[in-house]
């Protein structure tokens, strides 16, 4: 699934989907590629943040952190700085284990947990060769969507990306669901809502 991609293809997709005229550069002097490179970041963080993308994930065993909380919790851990978006904490990072009880607070996971903490997150993946079509896809529209009415100043052309960007997200995330086992909730979760 790796190609060559770059953020301003992933622009100019958007733009075709507006029917605008492309850009050469997110870095090129002209007011469309300073609005993209203003807010790409952000938008594709946004993005990836949606969903436990298969192309996003990523498992890691992280050191307890030398300063213990001051209290409440036994020990932090430091979030990686590429995570946008913890998934839950389970038993021995397990899929479908038991959640273990935590927090985050600001750059840090708080739990009783000991160290090594077994953790999955979404990581910032700027490899956008990497992703799956239907993502890239979905990221375009979500693009589109932003930047329409400030491009068309229109807003029915708004209020079109919108519904597309929406059918695009919704799709590749059924796909890309269907690539992988699907998360059910334990036992203990199951039990926790009776209460």
């Amino acid at each position: 699934m790796t190609s060559s991609i770059a953020a301003v293809d992933i622009c100019n997709m958007a733009l075709d989907m507006l029917t605008e005229a492309p850009i050469d550069s997110i870095d090129d002097d002209d007011p469309v590629a300073k609005r993209f490179k203003r807010n790409f970041d952000q938008w594709r963080d946004l993005f990836l943040s949606v969903h436990p993308w298969n192309f996003a994930t990523k498992r890691v065993s992280i050191g307890a952190d030398a300063t213990a909380p001051a209290h409440g919790w036994n020990y932090r851990y430091l979030l990686p700085g590429e995570c946008v978006r913890f998934l839950p904490l389970r038993k021995s990072g397990e899929f479908e284990g038991d959640i273990i009880p935590h927090e985050i607070e600001g750059s840090y996971i708080l739990t009783d947990e000991k160290a090594p903490l077994k953790a999955r997150y979404i990581w910032r993946n700027e490899d956008y060769g990497s992703w799956s079509p239907e993502a890239i896809n979905a990221f375009a529209g979500l693009l589109a969507f932003k930047v329409a009415l400030a491009l068309t100043g229109k807003n029915s052309a708004k209020q079109t990306a919108e519904v597309e960007a929406d059918t695009l997200l919704g799709t590749a995330k059924r796909l890309d669901g269907l690539q992988s086992h699907v998360e059910r909730p334990s036992y203990q979760d199951v039990i926790s809502v009776r209460y």
